[in-house]
């Protein structure tokens, strides 16, 4: 092989370079593989948020609803506000009744009618979230507006001042019939929750507990006469409890001391003192008409009591009228002995002359027409009293 000629370095200098012109433009400047530079990250662009028109708009509108809010409730808080402590309510003062059936809801809604709240919803609120829902008691109240929630709850329990009262004057020698519709008449409660409690509660008191359940006039002649102050629409155990504890209280250590000598039982003692009640025109009477009882219990021969009062009773019991044939165990001229129980409730009067009896002969007494008892020792004296004009014949009824 002929050897090729050796170029000088101006032939090298003037080697073929191949010329592409334009084709190669697109892909960048051409670079042998392993001499590309390292890659850099990309500069992150800043950028600037322009806030435009609609956005200031919407902005604008944002904090107006905001504001718009902030006032509504504002003015919301303060009109729940003003309702639960009352702070413009009028200096008023209104008649409030519960009754015994009323809930939450109706105790509400009573309280809303009468100007004390404004927000049922809120004063329901308030009782579950304070505890108070239980505590409200029935009556009739006398509150001010100005109470607030708290004040309100208060002032309707049964200790409250507001609560409506009633002044009630027991006359001696009503019977428990007498009594419970008196008080019903008064707006103390109702002669029905009165007769059903009388009958069937437990009243825990010592001189009560021989006595046996189930009658409506089961407390009779513990019902003591005298003038009270009841609230109005108040329950019938603490109404009658009331009539017993002052019963209770009325006996002194001399009378219960009498009583325990005695032959005879507190009940019989009652009830002797109730018949004197029944039958006394006045006080001048009373003690001779117990010596009359005592007596006939002391005499065998004479052992009937034979008095109207009793007939009467046991009458109106049975609803129907009086007779000295009636069967029942209240018939002293029928029955020996002390009837089963008080005839009416008595006063202290009747019952100290039970336990202070005259000390006569007496066996017998009638009323005449001037209205007073006329007292015997035998029976013909008797028999012709009845026979005369002066005396009263008992008109049936």
């Amino acid at each position: 092989m002929a050897d090729e000629p050796k170029r000088t370095e101006d032939q090298e200098e003037q080697a073929f370079t191949p010329d592409f012109g334009t084709t190669f433009d697109d892909y960048g400047e051409y670079r042998e593989p392993g001499t590309e530079p390292p890659e850099r990250a990309p500069a992150r662009k800043r950028h600037i948020k322009r806030i435009r028109f609609p956005h200031l708009f919407w902005l604008a509108a944002g904090l107006a609803t905001a504001v718009v809010l902030g006032v509504l409730a504002s003015n919301i808080g303060w009109k729940l506000a003003d309702d639960v402590l009352a702070l413009t309510r009028p200096d008023q003062e209104v008649e409030v009744v519960i009754n015994e059936s009323d809930d939450l809801e109706d105790i509400a809604a009573t309280l809303k009618q009468a100007g004390a709240i404004e927000y049922e919803w809120l004063f329901k609120l308030y009782c579950k979230f304070s505890g108070s829902e239980h505590y409200f008691d029935p009556g009739v109240y006398t509150i001010n507006l100005t109470c607030d929630y708290h004040a309100l709850v208060n002032n309707l329990m049964a200790s409250a001042s507001s609560r409506g009262t009633v002044t009630v004057m027991i006359r001696e020698g009503a019977n428990c019939f007498d009594v419970f519709e008196l008080l019903e008449q008064s707006g103390v409660c109702s002669k029905e929750k009165l007769e059903e409690t009388a009958a069937n509660y437990h009243f825990d008191f010592v001189f009560l507990k021989d006595i046996p359940y189930g009658e409506t006039n089961r407390l009779e002649g513990y019902l003591f006469p005298d003038t009270y102050i009841f609230y109005l629409k108040d329950e019938p155990e603490r109404v009658i409890a009331k009539l017993l504890q002052t019963f209770e209280s009325r006996l002194d250590e001399e009378d219960l001391e009498l009583i325990e000598e005695s032959p005879y039982t507190l009940r019989q003692i009652l009830t002797l003192a109730s018949i004197v009640e029944g039958e006394a025109a006045n006080d001048e009477e009373r003690d001779k008409i117990a010596s009359v009882m005592f007596n006939r219990l002391n005499n065998w021969e004479i052992p009937l009591l034979g008095m109207d009062s009793t007939v009467f009773y046991g009458a109106k019991l049975l609803g129907t009228t009086f007779s000295t044939e009636l069967d029942s165990p209240y018939n002293t001229y029928l029955h020996r002995g002390i009837p089963v129980g008080p005839i009416c409730n008595p006063g202290m009067n009747s019952i100290r002359a039970v336990l202070h009896p005259a000390d006569t002969k007496y066996y017998y007494f009638a009323t005449g027409v001037d209205g007073l008892n006329h007292f015997f020792t035998n029976g013909d004296d008797f028999a012709a009293f009845l026979s005369s004009d002066e005396y009263e014949p008992i008109v049936p009824g």
